[in-house]
């Protein structure tokens, strides 16, 4: 578009204003308008120069003439944070100055906001709408000479020195994420390096760093006199930097930016995303702020979209439980779980099944909170509960899709929970998430929620509970698989490490499991109202491995160590005692010890159900037990 004649247009009706009220005659603008042909200036400006008319004058009529706000920086008060968005370079070249951000918009100050070149360089190094308002040069002048004064030598130092490593710190935004909804738009770089403020390279450089150390999670925590960065590094955080506390409101709102989060907004909670290109890789970025007593705490969840995903051989199964899960998802109908806390992998072992399930014959339909990995073949659906997409009210429309198959990312409620079962009960196979501590316990967990036992036992196919452990480095100097087998304690010596696991002695995680399918006793069990202890001492009779099991197996096999199983599979979650006559830790729903074929005394020896330690006779078979239980639990 050529603005020439546009400046020319406003030229000529800022000279009928300023006749039309008397600020100069028209003599004096015939004067003004010869000298403008001769120096090229704009007409304001000579004006101001033959001293006919103010500058003050001047801005204020152009500012009513076409609509604008004339506004006085040097008498406002200026959110500091606004002047990392535009560095005093880019502000001195477009006479420019941020003095609000309100509603993800960056109202500026300008000399000249007809300058369509001007607003688009601003708007693309700040990364939010600029609103243009108009000032006099001096107030922009005086404003910049005020306002950018604070010291970014401590940050450049950080910058410099960490990305020694790290030679691209540079971050291409594909921008409006959120409100795309994580669909790919045009990618744009944000600036050249040469051209970026230290506290945007600092935030460049974390998010790189952060993807090149294969971190799940980036904290940026505030404290009283000083802020850290901390990565999420194969289930464990580790503190990268620590900052000087006024780096910390600037690089907060450049992460808010970034997310187009309200920055003006610091007392409430802010959720949003944004999809990045790092290190040649395409990531997404989920954004949280909570207000904390030191100011906002952000964490971004990184979610890599070029990661390949796991398929079902090389999640963690081993190869008893691998053919179980392969026989539970040839069913037609029905429902399985996959249990465990936040970041016990339950997405990544659900994603491995759908790629097992996926088939043209197949309608699969997702719904996801949020959709972590894009999928081809298959339908995905991210909830949106502003609006009304709960994950119950999604799932129900998903019905009227003719589906095959359904995953809903996760059971929150009794509403999600109860149209999942019925959907499972009508003749489609359904996939989803619980939070439970183990695969017994699910049961129990679903029962609390509000689903009747007789329609759990009726629909579920099975459980799979799990956690993940870290593999240990194969390329840190170590034991190997046959010295950590032969030493089997958990006082046995780990890798040192290594510059490849950054000297943890593990890289990359894999699943513990323990598998529970639904046979016709444990849905006995279940219709009865049976107690965790009896799902276990059930399951155990049929095969059923638990977690501390499986883990200790992979420690058999070089894959991790003694300590991290302990670390990651809580006591609480192990039922163990000591057999009475050999002093070996068993199992309580065992029904003899393994080591000397002692009957255990844990359990009735007529029924095989779990007794307690003052029964002299079971409850549930009417036989009496030849002493009192003598319980070593630990």
């Amino acid at each position: 578009m050529n603005q020439t004649p546009l400046k020319k247009n406003k030229q000529r009706r800022l000279g009928e204003y300023l006749t039309q009220y008397g600020h100069v005659s028209k003599g004096q603008l015939h004067r003004a308008l010869e000298e403008q042909r001769k120096s090229g200036l704009r007409l304001g400006e000579v004006l101001s120069q033959l001293k006919l008319v103010s500058e003050e004058l001047i801005a204020q009529s152009l500012a009513s003439l076409n609509g604008f706000q004339y506004v006085s920086p040097t008498t406002m008060m200026i959110d500091p944070d606004l002047f990392l968005m535009i560095p005093e370079g880019l502000a001195r070249r477009h006479l420019a100055v941020p003095i609000e951000a309100r509603h993800k918009e960056l109202t500026v100050a300008m000399v000249d906001p007809f300058n369509y070149e001007s607003l688009n360089d601003l708007r693309f190094f700040a990364g939010i709408a600029i609103h243009p308002v108009i000032a006099t040069r001096k107030n922009i002048l005086d404003t910049i000479e005020q306002s950018y004064q604070f010291d970014t030598s401590s940050v450049e130092e950080i910058v410099q020195a960490s990305a020694k490593d790290f030679e691209d710190g540079s971050i291409q935004v594909i921008p409006d994420l959120a409100e795309t909804n994580l669909q790919q738009t045009e990618t744009k770089s944000l600036e050249e390096r040469s051209r970026l403020a230290p506290v945007i390279q600092l935030g460049n450089l974390i998010l790189s760093k952060a993807i090149k150390m294969r971190a799940s999670d980036i904290h940026i925590e505030p404290s009283k006199n000083e802020f850290r960065v901390r990565y999420r590094i194969d289930g464990l955080l580790k503190e990268d930097m620590r900052l000087p506390k006024w780096v910390q409101n600037p690089l907060t709102s450049r992460m808010k930016i970034l997310a187009t989060l309200d920055i003006s907004e610091r007392r409430l909670p802010q959720d949003g995303a944004v999809r990045v290109v790092a290190e040649g890789r395409e990531v997404d970025l989920r954004v949280s702020t909570l207000p904390t007593n030191h100011g906002e705490k952000v964490v971004l969840r990184i979610l890599d979209q070029s990661k390949t995903l796991s398929d079902l051989e090389h999640v963690g199964l081993n190869q008893s439980n691998l053919k179980i899960v392969q026989k539970m998802i040839t069913k037609r109908k029905g429902m399985i779980l996959v249990t465990g806390p936040t970041g016990s992998g339950k997405t990544t072992t659900l994603y491995a099944i759908i790629q097992e399930l996926k088939a043209v014959t197949n309608n699969l339909t997702t719904v996801e909170d949020p959709v972590e990995y894009t999928m081809e073949g298959i339908n995905q659906t991210q909830i949106n509960p502003d609006i009304g997409l709960s994950f119950s009210a999604a799932l129900r429309s998903i019905l009227r899709q003719d589906p095959n198959i359904i995953f809903v990312g996760e059971i929150r409620d009794k509403e999600t929970a109860q149209v999942a079962f019925r959907a499972a009960m009508t003749g489609h196979l359904v996939l989803s998430t619980l939070h439970t501590n183990d695969a017994p316990s699910t049961i129990t967990r679903l029962v609390d929620i509000g689903i009747p036992p007789y329609l759990v036992s009726s629909s579920l196919i099975g459980v799979i509970a799990q956690r993940l452990v870290r593999k240990l480095c194969l390329k840190c100097p170590g034991p190997s698989a046959q010295e950590t087998l032969d030493t089997l304690s958990p006082a046995e010596k780990v890798n040192d490490g290594c510059s490849h696991c950054d000297y943890s002695g593990f890289n990359g995680r894999i699943g513990v499991f323990e598998v529970l399918p639904i046979s016709p006793k444990i849905r006995e069990l279940i219709a009865s109202g049976a107690t965790d202890q009896e799902i276990r001492s059930a399951s155990a009779a049929i095969g059923m491995t638990s977690m501390e099991e499986d883990g200790l197996e992979k420690v058999q096999s070089g894959i991790t160590s003694m300590e991290e199983v302990a670390r990651v599979v809580e006591k609480d979650e192990v039922f163990k005692s000591c057999c009475p006559q050999c002093q070996h830790s068993i199992r309580v729903d065992f029904l003899v010890c393994p080591f000397c074929g002692a009957d255990s005394p844990y359990v009735c020896s007529s029924c095989g159900k779990l007794m307690q330690t003052d029964w002299t006779t079971c409850p549930y078979c009417r036989h009496k037990t030849p002493a009192t239980l003598q319980s070593t639990h630990f």
